[in-house]
Parts: structure tokens; sequence; C-alpha cells
């Protein structure tokens, strides 16, 4: 197994994939102590966001005054810098805001969001665990479903590379609607191949905002490139960082990957009477499809629910 270092999951922190700075955009702009950002920047609906605003107002707010001033709090604390706050997360170079600090209304915060889900994914860096390859700063589901948390709290999700080496190219993908609710470890997708199915599981709670049309028309997409250009869908999430607490990252993953080929390698033998080997430093494309006797069935239910 190459085990190269890899960054490590703080508890209760969500790391980001792709960002260089992971300080909270109240401490780029020193109106608190440095501290790492513990919403993945989604700013607008983070709870630490909502109770530094209030007790910046209690403690501005005169008392002698009718009503709390109108603009938002940030127009008043940043006005001499300006700074958007996208440009405070790092996540641009350099933006000042022009429109109010008013995010929820501002076309270029709505810009940015949307390039974020629809934008093409660039293939992450991996490591490889007996075989298998696990990208470098993904989250992993118990059922081999990943999660990748993006800037701005969305979350995009797929299948692993051993799921779709263990089952093979698949003849269909079907995934959920937009705006429909997934729940953690409940099943997000259906994928077909002949006649079998199986059903992978969600590794977060929330709401589908983008769903990959890619697969539509080219289910082989996952296969190829599980990581980047076959991803599912991109999520809302409802409950990120209970939900990240569930799952595996870093060098958790690649000794979790390590037992599972252990385990697929333990039940080829028993029921097909083949034993798993890597070629060139890969595990076969394709194992249901090369396996004879191979069950389907059996390896859905072990390795997938």
């Amino acid at each position: 197994m190459n085990t190269q270092p890899t960054k490590e999951r703080k508890t209760g922190k969500p790391f980001i994939y792709g960002m260089t700075n992971n300080q909270c955009v109240w401490s780029r702009a020193g109106v608190v102590e440095p501290m790492a950002c513990l919403n993945a920047f989604d700013c607008l609906g983070c709870a630490f966001d909502r109770k530094v605003q209030a007790d910046f107002e209690a403690r501005t707010r005169p008392h002698a005054e009718p009503a709390p001033d109108p603009r938002p709090v940030r127009l008043r604390m940043l006005i001499d810098q300006r700074k958007c706050r996208h440009m405070l997360s790092g996540r641009v170079a350099y933006k000042l805001c022009g429109h109010g600090y008013d995010c929820v209304r501002c076309p270029y915060d709505q810009m940015l969001e949307e390039t974020n889900v629809l934008a093409p994914l660039n293939e992450p860096n991996f490591d490889n665990a007996s075989g298998f390859n696990v990208a470098r700063d993904y989250y992993y589901h118990h059922g081999h479903s990943w999660a990748r948390v993006e800037y701005g709290g969305l979350v995009r999700v797929g299948m692993d590379d051993f799921a779709l080496r263990m089952l093979g190219p698949q003849d269909k993908i079907e995934l959920l609607r937009l705006g429909e609710a997934v729940a953690q470890s409940r099943p997000q997708a259906r994928i077909r191949r002949g006649g079998h199915t199986a059903r992978p599981l969600s590794p977060v709670d929330g709401k589908v905002v983008a769903v990959n049309a890619k697969l539509t028309g080219r289910a082989d997409t996952a296969n190829h490139s599980p990581y980047g250009e076959g991803w599912f869908m991109v999520i809302k999430p409802t409950n990120l960082r209970r939900n990240l607490k569930n799952l595996l990252f870093g060098h958790e993953s690649l000794a979790w990957m390590d037992d599972e080929s252990q385990r697929l390698t333990s039940l080829l033998s028993e029921t097909a009477g083949y034993r798993l080997a890597a070629t060139g430093g890969e595990a076969i494309s394709d194992i249901y499809g090369n396996v004879p006797g191979a069950d389907w069935n059996r390896l859905v239910s072990e390795f997938l629910a």
C-alpha cells in the first residue's frame, strides 16, 4: 500500500477539497481571533456567523436606539476594506463587494455557486490500496460511496473505485431528481447491469441540487473516472458536521480499503474459487464480469449495504 501522508480530518471541522486557506472570514477580516472555518464556508447557513453578528449588534447598539441598523453587519464592520467574503476566504484573488454584503441577492455570489456546481472536475491525486485507487481528501462511506466537501458547504458524491471495479461497467445509472431528499446510509441511486441492480448509499443527508447528465447517456463514465467526471450528484447537506464523523478520511480510508480488498479476495475464493490479484498495481477493471461464478447479489449485500 502507498502510505504517503494525507491530510487528516479535524473533528467537527470539515476539510474542504481544493481550498488552500481554511480561516474563517471573520478572522481574515480581523473581527475575531484566528480560527478555522467550521461550516465549509457556507457563511449564509453558519450558526457562528449569526452569533458574531448578533453579538456585534448587542455591543454596539445604543440603548435608546429604537431599531437595529438595517444594513448588514458586515457592511458596517468592513466598510473601509469592502472585501468580498470570497476574497476573504481565499476563493478568489481579488474582489470588492459591490452589493452591500447582501450575499443572498448578489449576482456575483450566485454566479460563483453555479460555476462551482457545473465546472468540470480535475482528476484528484490518488493513493493505491491493494490495487484500488483512493482519492485523497475525499470522505468515504462504508458502502463505498464518496463525499467531496466543496466551497460553500456543497457536497459532491459518487461511487468509489472499489465498487465500480467490483461490479464493472453499468448499462444504466438512475439518479434522483433535483430537489429530492437523501439521507445518510439510504439509497441515493440505482445502477443496472444485465438483469441485476444495486442501490448505492448516500454518504450524507441533504437535498439534491445537481445531477451528472453525462451518466444518462454514458453510464460507464463512472467506471473510467469514478472521482472526476463520473460523479453522481451534488448535495446541499443538512447535517454535514455530524455526517462527516461517520465517514472515513485520510489514512483510515486507506486502511479500510486494504481490509475491504482482503474481504473481497476471501469472498471470491469462497464462492467462485478465485483469488483476486492486482495486475500492474491495479485490480482488474471488471471483477464481476471476469470471475466465473461471481455472485452479484452476494457482492452487493456484502459491500454496498
